[in-house]
């Protein structure tokens, strides 16, 4: 009786240590480390930790880009802006291995107006659509996290953001004039 005891004591404890073997190990599962949103391309590209950091009025674009790929490739921003139209942001001509960050390292963030999800203008809460388009690869969508300076890792740099939208004054359009025609040389 004694050795059929210990043989069950063995087995329930040898069953309930290995326990975790027989599901996927948490640690495997793919997530974003961070507040930010990723994604990655089939050419090495990937977008890492991006946010739209706002302080209601204002917002401003933060996160890095990196081409792992093994050739340079031109990658380029999409977005819709707060009055609904399409914007694509400058491409970006990246070397292979090249890092390039928006907002981090002493880098200048991308200031934009963006509209969320909902077609609203962004808000802290809300999440805007940002897609990550390379010249070597089919894009890919994220939702990205609006947040604002609650957090004290993003509380310094929401108070830098501007209070209102930069105005561009209207400048009077040159008349229009025919020009004349070249006078061909002989």
């Amino acid at each position: 009786m004694r050795k059929f005891a210990a043989v069950a004591i063995a087995t329930a404890l040898l069953l309930s240590t290995a326990g975790c073997s027989f599901s996927p190990a948490e640690s495997l599962k793919m997530y974003a480390p961070s507040d930010g949103s990723q994604v990655d391309l089939t050419d090495g590209v990937k977008a890492r930790n991006f946010i739209y950091l706002s302080n209601g009025t204002t917002g401003a674009l933060v996160g890095s880009l990196v081409n792992s790929g093994t050739k340079a490739t031109e990658v380029s921003l999409q977005m819709t802006d707060v009055n609904g139209a399409k914007v694509p942001y400058a491409p970006f001509l990246m070397a292979a291995g090249e890092k390039l960050d928006f907002g981090y390292n002493s880098s200048p963030a991308l200031l934009v107006a963006l509209q969320s999800i909902s077609g609203s203008e962004a808000k802290p809460g809300q999440l805007v659509k940002i897609y990550v388009v390379s010249s070597h690869a089919t894009g890919r969508g994220m939702d990205v996290p609006v947040l604002d300076g609650t957090l004290p890792t993003y509380t310094e740099f929401v108070k830098t953001l501007p209070t209102a939208w930069p105005t561009v004054a209207p400048t009077a359009s040159p008349s229009a004039s025919p020009s004349a025609s070249p006078t061909p040389t002989p």
